[in-house]
């Protein structure tokens, strides 16, 4: 890629934050500022792991040979299921393949608090795909990355040089970025349309412990473009969304699914996100309840 074709998604990336605070657009300016260009370094002997058990070895020695990568690193702090996002992260990934042709390799570094929780999370979510579990966090000491969660995902090229910084599963307009950088092409203005819905928070009056509940949200496209659902992001690992990838039509309306598996007891409050061509999108909606063991 040119130092132009460069400059350019620089400009767009930091436009999509222009209407964010002056405090948070001047953190954004500097930690792109200071992180594109830079080469990331690799720890000499971590190993792939999958499913958070099986080491294989060379397994990902050709993802670092691809021509562009994503490197994810995701550190121990807060709730683990909640900054994993594996469903989001498996999402991406089976798109990357059919979309990309193999020119996009994932370098998933996790230093989890419990190697073994862990492996349940990646069991109980099925996820597949080869990760680094970075015990020791090394790949951070290396690097001194950036402390917001945000800002620990980078696009890099062949080299191990950083193209562009952001979190594709927090908001898919920085997926769209990485795809154009890739792809070299601007994709075109997306089509607006508007949606309705017939309510924005659910109660789960029969939360368990352990046990799996369902809230549906019906959303209604009440445009005159087709409406599509780009992602869907929910707040907690526990909340796994499901929704219908076609375009819906005008007029016509679809279901979100949300499957939820409580790991505590107490009340219960999530978001979750909708990321669409509506007009007032992301939407935010609530799911709540009282978990009883």
């Amino acid at each position: 890629m040119s130092f132009k074709s460069k400059t350019v998604f620089l400009m767009m990336f930091l436009a999509f934050f222009a209407c964010k605070e002056d405090r948070k657009r001047t953190e954004v300016a500097q930690i792109v500022t200071e992180w594109i260009g830079k080469t990331v370094q690799f720890p000499e002997s971590i190993q792939c792991n999958i499913l958070g058990k099986d080491t294989v070895s060379g397994l990902c020695s050709g993802t670092f040979q691809k021509e562009y990568k994503i490197l994810l690193y995701v550190d121990s702090s807060g709730c683990s299921s909640c900054r994993l996002k594996l469903f989001q992260w498996h999402q991406l990934i089976e798109e990357a393949d059919s979309l990309l042709e193999g020119d996009l390799g994932f370098l998933l570094f996790f230093q989890p608090k419990n190697k073994k929780e862990l492996g349940f999370l990646f069991q109980r979510d099925k996820f597949d795909h080869p990760v680094f579990i970075d015990m020791g966090n090394t790949i951070n000491y290396l690097n001194n990355f950036p402390q917001h969660e945000e800002y620990q995902c980078f696009l890099l090229d062949k080299n191990d040089k950083i193209l562009m910084i952001g979190n594709p599963t927090l908001n898919p307009k920085i997926w769209e970025l990485y795809k154009q950088i890739i792809i070299g092409e601007v994709a075109a203005k997306p089509l607006v349309t508007t949606v309705e819905l017939e309510q924005t928070e659910i109660e789960i009056k029969d939360f368990r412990l352990g046990k799996t509940s369902e809230a549906v949200f019906v959303l209604k496209n009440t445009g005159v473009q087709p409406l599509v659902i780009q992602m869907v992001n929910a707040s907690c690992g526990c909340a796994v969304p499901e929704w219908d990838k076609q375009p819906i039509a005008p007029g016509e309306s679809a279901e979100i699914k949300i499957s939820i598996t409580p790991e505590e007891k107490g009340y219960f409050n999530k978001t979750i996100t909708i990321h669409c061509n509506a007009e007032d999108a992301p939407i935010l909606l609530k799911v709540r309840g009282m978990v009883k063991i």
